[in-house]
């Protein structure tokens, strides 16, 4: 007898632990994901100048290069693009080789340094561009035309985002025959920031001019809710 009574009291201490943990689970939610998307047209230019220098010694080749680089930045500014735009910290040292009859020797050391620019007169890039490789830059990296107010078209974004979810919601509901209840959760998907493609016309006239024509820029947010239902 004592056996048995055991055996029941394990059974109802086992039922009262598992009775909070199905209430917990027995909610009714629906889940509903959002999208939203706002166009913007690119209003600035953005891209890296790269400089370069080959020599024995690294001290003549930073002499050179602060020079090269003087030289550059002061056109930079002369052109209207501002010191807060322009960014010149980055530097790498590195040996090179040269093959010879008794193998791969060192031949010295090249230097590079890296100018990343945002322009925001974005007629102005073809001037840039031919003004740097006209002082010593030896390469344009990362051309890209970007629209300043990206931060505020996603916040835009994401508000259309949260109503695309409540109208989806909705939508489900009144085809089950429910009311849509309060929001228990809400989550925030990725964002899209793509790069709008730089298109290039040539005119057929004997001084054609190319222009590049930036398009526009669709920036997206995501969202995921889930509401209860009524």
């Amino acid at each position: 007898m004592r056996v048995k009574h055991l055996i029941t009291m394990t059974g109802l201490l086992a039922l009262m632990m598992a009775a909070p943990s199905f209430a917990q689970t027995d909610t009714s939610a629906i889940d509903v994901s959002g999208k939203g998307v706002v166009s913007v047209v690119p209003d600035a230019y953005r891209l890296t100048l790269v400089m370069e220098e080959k020599g024995a010694t690294v001290a003549k080749l930073n002499g050179n290069m602060q020079s090269q680089m003087q030289s550059v930045l002061a056109f930079l500014l002369k052109n209207g693009i501002e010191e807060k735009h322009i960014q010149s910290m980055q530097v790498n040292l590195s040996p090179y080789y040269e093959s010879t009859p008794e193998g791969r020797k060192q031949a010295g050391f090249m230097l590079s340094r890296s100018i990343k620019i945002t322009d925001h007169n974005i007629d102005n890039y073809d001037k840039i561009i031919d003004g740097a490789l006209a002082r010593g830059v030896d390469g344009i990296q990362g051309f890209q035309f970007v629209a300043s107010e990206q931060d505020e078209a996603y916040k835009k974004a994401l508000i259309n985002a949260v109503k695309d979810a409540k109208l989806r919601a909705e939508l489900l509901a009144s085809e089950l025959n429910v009311k849509v209840g309060k929001v228990v959760n809400v989550s925030v998907g990725g964002s899209s920031y793509p790069m709008p493609m730089m298109h290039r016309e040539m005119a057929v006239k004997a001084d054609s001019f190319s222009t590049a024509l930036p398009g526009e820029q669709q920036v997206e947010a995501h969202v995921n809710v889930r509401f209860t239902i009524e």
